[in-house]
């Protein structure tokens, strides 16, 4: 027999999130990291309106230099930052290989990019301020 913790986080039935009033969520992409990345497909995003952009970095959503520098761009342009990981486990925390502070990113936590940018999405409906989105994914 297998027996398994409740969760911890808070789940949507039980959270923030009421949709009940919302007809559309604003727009997230998710942005796939690799080797040699450039910023096109951040810079494209933000061209297009995006709202929020979700790197699926490897590791601790880690990305390149270039990718950091095009993330930090969308993010002074109001466009919600997040990092994210791609690898099969673990987490991504804020502030420990990137300056999250200082470039105004959100820390996925252990959420993968899909389920971040579900969060994302949501979390816009309610703020754009990258503290309380962040406070989002430390309860989600």
């Amino acid at each position: 027999m297998v027996y398994f913790d409740p969760p911890t986080t808070l789940r949507a039935a039980n959270g923030d999130f009421a949709i009940a009033g919302v007809t559309e969520l604003p727009s997230v992409q998710i942005v796939y990291a690799s080797a040699n990345m450039g910023r096109s497909f951040i810079d494209l995003a933000v061209k297009e309106g995006d709202k929020g952009i979700v790197v699926a970095g490897v590791g601790d959503g880690n990305m390149t230099t270039t990718a950091t520098a095009g993330l930090a761009d969308a993010v002074k342009a109001g466009v919600a930052g997040v990092r994210s990981s791609r690898v099969g486990s673990g987490a991504v925390y804020r502030n420990i290989e990137v300056d999250d502070d200082k470039l105004h990113f959100i820390a996925a936590n252990t959420l993968n990019p899909q389920k971040a940018r579900v969060l994302l999405m949501l979390a816009l409906t309610k703020t754009h301020d990258v503290h309380a989105l962040q406070e989002y994914f430390d309860r989600y």
